[in-house]
């Protein structure tokens, strides 16, 4: 999925953060402010933040601020959820969805797939959607400029860390996640799409 570029004034900002703050508290998530992201780790902890943005010991890092807008207008790219194991082979999703990952290898009895609906891109979009506790799909946000960037993201935190890793296409959530993005951009007169 291509990043989604919109200008700040014409995304309503606030309003996704929010819902992604809401989403990450009811998924085990600290809510506000999202992990920042150096590298290709996301850092839930400021003072592990503070001393993976720092480039050698003498260096003092500013005070990382306790919110995700201010993160944000300081430069930091910060990594949010979309989508969630829910712990029974699915996806809950931010914008209220639920995607059942189907389990093809599983020697299930009855198959609730028709066998029509099993093309190539789809068992491709299957088995790039791992559903499992230890990884996740979300987003790395990031302003430049008075742009505000987005671009879909996958987190494994198998190994302790929380290392990102790009979303292999196809998959089962590109186009949700692309929907509700967009779903927060406004009109050049205002009103939401």
């Amino acid at each position: 999925m291509r990043p989604i570029k919109h200008k700040r004034h014409r995304f309503r900002f606030a309003t996704f953060l929010t819902a992604l703050h809401r989403f990450s508290l009811s998924h085990g998530g600290d809510g506000n402010p999202l992990p920042a992201v150096v590298g290709d780790t996301a850092y839930h902890d400021p003072t592990e933040l503070a001393e993976a943005l720092a480039s050698d010991a003498e260096d003092v890092v500013a005070k990382i601020p306790n919110d995700s807008m201010r993160r944000l207008e300081m430069g930091l790219t910060l990594f949010a959820q979309f989508a969630s194991f829910d712990g029974f082979g699915g996806l809950d999703c931010a914008d209220g969805c639920r995607v059942e990952v189907p389990d093809f290898d599983a020697d299930d009895e009855e198959d609730e797939t028709p066998r029509r609906r099993r093309t190539r891109k789809y068992l491709a979009a299957v088995a790039n959607t791992v559903g499992d506790e230890s990884q996740s799909f979300g987003f790395t946000i990031m302003l430049v400029g008075e742009k505000v960037v987005i671009e879909a993201t996958g987190m494994s935190d198998a190994g302790g860390e929380c290392e990102l890793v790009p979303l292999a296409e196809p998959n089962l959530l590109s186009d949700a996640m692309r929907r509700w993005v967009r779903s927060f951009a406004t009109s050049a007169k205002g009103a939401a799409r």
